[in-house]
């Protein structure tokens, strides 16, 4: 049973050498402003243009439509003075190569400044984030025990984002996605 796991580590570490981001677009360099609030950014409609590269497969195109909106839902705290909470819900389509377009759907909170936790209907628990000057970053897992962290960069001009995801499992990346997100 050992050698059997010690096989499988070492597969999933030669498997995981083979995926690297894919090239699609300039990256934008990390800064301290324009500040990347997820709030402003995914407000109104957004369209992303990536490239998914998964262990072992050629690259797909990858398309999202995202159509984002804030909503204010009360506390359900037993405080009757508790301020109402700003939600930013941003439903997107999803369309992977040639398969089937799908649906799905985030929503986000600021929990403090700067740190926003959530859920993704992609996501089993709850998605955590943060901004960090023009970068946010969002983790959260999938089912199958993946691992899952995004960042996004912000463009000076506040119209673009640059989104890498990668996938990992026991600690070895096995796909990555890098995407650019333009507003509007």
């Amino acid at each position: 049973m050992r050698t059997g796991l010690i096989a499988a580590s070492s597969l999933a570490l030669m498997l995981g050498a083979c995926v690297s981001t894919p090239e699609t677009a300039p990256v934008i360099a990390r800064a301290e402003a324009p500040r990347f609030d997820p709030f402003v950014f995914f407000l109104g409609e957004s369209r992303g243009t990536a490239t998914l590269k998964k262990a072992l497969s050629d690259p797909v195109p990858v398309t999202v439509e995202s159509r984002g909106r804030i909503v204010i839902e009360p506390h359900h705290e037993a405080s009757w003075d508790a301020a109402p909470t700003r939600v930013l819900v941003l439903d997107q389509t999803v369309i992977e190569g040639a398969k089937k377009p799908r649906e799905r759907q985030w929503r986000l909170i600021e929990v403090a400044p700067g740190y926003y936790e959530g859920t993704l209907t992609d996501a089993i628990g709850p998605v955590r984030g943060r901004s960090e000057g023009n970068r946010l970053v969002l983790e959260y897992r999938m089912k199958g025990g993946f691992s899952v962290r995004q960042e996004l960069t912000l463009s000076e001009d506040g119209q673009r984002a640059y989104n890498v995801l990668k996938v990992s499992q026991l600690g070895v990346t096995v796909a990555v996605l890098a995407e650019e997100i333009v507003r509007g």
